[in-house]
């Protein structure tokens, strides 16, 4: 029997040391060959494979290839920060597009009086129950005189109602009235004087009645009224374009007056014989303040119109509403009740006042905004509640002006910001006397309406700096500082994926032998 001292026995190793030591062998190996033929520049100089490069080589480029990454990703975020500001930026896309891009305005005429006293006595009979008495007559004689003057938002003259006794007429619809006795087309146009693009048209086919702020007008070219979207399903070009400017090429009309359908003592000093002219979108309900011109009798008036058209690119739609402050079409609007009309700025507005008369009086005013279904119309007896509060209805607040303007009139806040795609008309206004013939005796307005000239602007809003403009900076930050591209982020990603591999497949192995199978 042999006996071996302590000095004679070899040390083992020890257990897995070896096993250990080969496998750090192969992740340095596959470490190193990966990224010495890396497309990232400079980590070749690295991980060369070669083992005559000295150490402090391979430390100077490592040190060039941190220092280009650290620089790649600092200029990175300064581009992230500036993306990320949505900075919107407005262009002039061109000056030379076509006037007939587009639909030409819509022109309303609405008449300064808006009761024709010839059917004051049908009226009476037609409106007011059977055998009424002295008081309702002049009750309703005094009614007919403030609706000849009132517009929406002028209230305030409505506040004589309410020292009469007017019960009996709770159930007199003022918007049934109100059309039965405002002015027909036939009424107010000279008989063949309407032309549009050169051509003779029937006025009473060119113009339609439709309600406004103004109260009833007749409007041309159109898309509010049941009558008006019938005119589309029958004629194609209908709302109707224009493809020429100047003087003759658009509409022209003349108005003529009738004394007898003016109330005795009201032609010269309390309601003269003039129109508010309109000028508005096709499918803009009305026209608030900008765009409205007085048209007097004995003028001849040539309105031109220079459209700009504005649209924002659908690459903002992501941004939050306070800042690209416009809504999209196909975007739902909160503070835009569900309605037939497309959304405007100038409709929200409609809309806004009317459901402000609705929270107020508790009824609706058909006769001047948008019905709103389902709700009471005002009757006589509001006459007290819309002169109450004619303050609120006559003016529109917008959102923070409280901040920024000291005004004691209530007004109504309307949240309304401008539609992204819209137009808008800059209008200049030429008027000289006319020059009647020695045997005229009528009181006449003629009016032409035409483009000013045949091109117009286009202004298009976008972001300043978009997602794609991101990427492609960063691509170009990447190449100028490590030389590297899209592929370099795919042979980095293999790379991972490979070594992740890897580890885990050891690492079961190692599971697995400790456990016996």
């Amino acid at each position: 029997m042999l006996l071996y001292t302590k000095e004679l026995v070899a040390p083992r190793p020890t257990p897995g040391l070896g096993l250990l030591k080969f496998k750090k062998q192969k992740y340095k190996k596959f470490v190193r060959h990966s990224l010495a033929h890396s497309t990232v520049h400079g980590l070749q100089h690295v991980f060369e494979e070669e083992e005559e490069r000295h150490v402090w080589l391979r430390y100077f480029w490592l040190l060039i290839v941190a220092s280009s990454s650290i620089g790649c990703f600092a200029i990175y975020s300064l581009l992230e920060h500036r993306h990320d500001e949505q900075q919107l930026v407005s262009i002039i896309e061109t000056t030379q597009l076509p006037v007939y891009s587009i639909e030409f305005p819509a022109v309303a005429i609405c008449p300064w009086s808006h009761v024709n006293w010839a059917r004051a006595q049908a009226a009476a009979h037609r409106f007011l129950p059977a055998n009424p008495n002295k008081e309702i007559l002049e009750g309703f004689h005094q009614l007919l005189s403030l609706l000849d003057k009132v517009n929406f938002g002028s209230f305030e003259k409505l506040d004589k109602l309410s020292t009469r006794n007017l019960t009996e007429l709770i159930n007199l619809s003022l918007t049934k009235l109100s059309s039965y006795l405002a002015y027909r087309c036939d009424e107010l146009f000279v008989p063949d004087s309407c032309i549009f693009d050169e051509t003779p048209f029937d006025c009473c086919k060119l113009f339609v009645q439709e309600h406004t702020e103004k109260g009833l007008c007749l409007v041309f070219n159109s898309m509010i009224s049941e009558n008006s979207r019938q005119k589309q399903l029958t004629n194609e070009f209908y709302p109707y374009k224009l493809s020429t400017a100047g003087e003759g090429t658009g509409l022209q009309f003349t108005l003529r007056l009738n004394e007898s359908f003016l109330r005795p003592g009201t032609i010269i000093y309390e309601i003269p014989f003039a129109m508010n002219l309109m000028i508005k979108e096709p499918r803009q309900w009305t026209q608030q303040m900008a765009n409205v011109f007085h048209l007097y009798a004995h003028t001849e008036n040539f309105v031109a119109v220079h459209p700009t058209v504005f649209e924002t690119t659908p690459s903002t739609n992501q941004m939050k509403l306070r800042r690209r402050r416009c809504y999209f079409d196909y975007e739902r609007k909160p503070y835009y009740p569900e309605t037939d009309l497309a959304y405007s700025r100038e409709n929200c507005i409609a809309v806004c006042l009317h459901h402000a008369v609705l929270r107020v009086c508790k009824c609706s005013t058909p006769g001047f905004f948008p019905p709103i279904e389902g709700t009471r119309e005002c009757s006589v007896l509001d006459a007290k509640c819309l002169a109450k509060n004619a303050d609120i209805f006559s003016y529109v607040k917008m959102r923070d002006q409280d901040k920024y303007i000291n005004d004691s009139r209530r007004g109504q806040l309307c949240h309304c910001p401008e539609n992204c795609n819209s137009r808008q008309y800059k209008l200049t206004l030429n008027v000289r006397n006319i020059n009647y013939d020695a045997n005229e005796t009528r009181k006449l307005i003629k009016t032409q309406v035409f483009y000013g000239q045949r091109v117009m602007t286009k202004i298009v809003t976008k972001l300043r700096y978009t997602t794609l403009d991101l990427l492609a900076n960063f691509g170009g930050i990447l190449g100028l500082y490590m030389g590297a591209s899209a592929l370099s982020f795919i042979e980095v990603g293999y790379f991972l994926v490979k070594l992740l591999w890897m580890l885990l497949k050891d690492g079961y192995l190692k599971i697995k032998t400790k456990l016996g199978y």
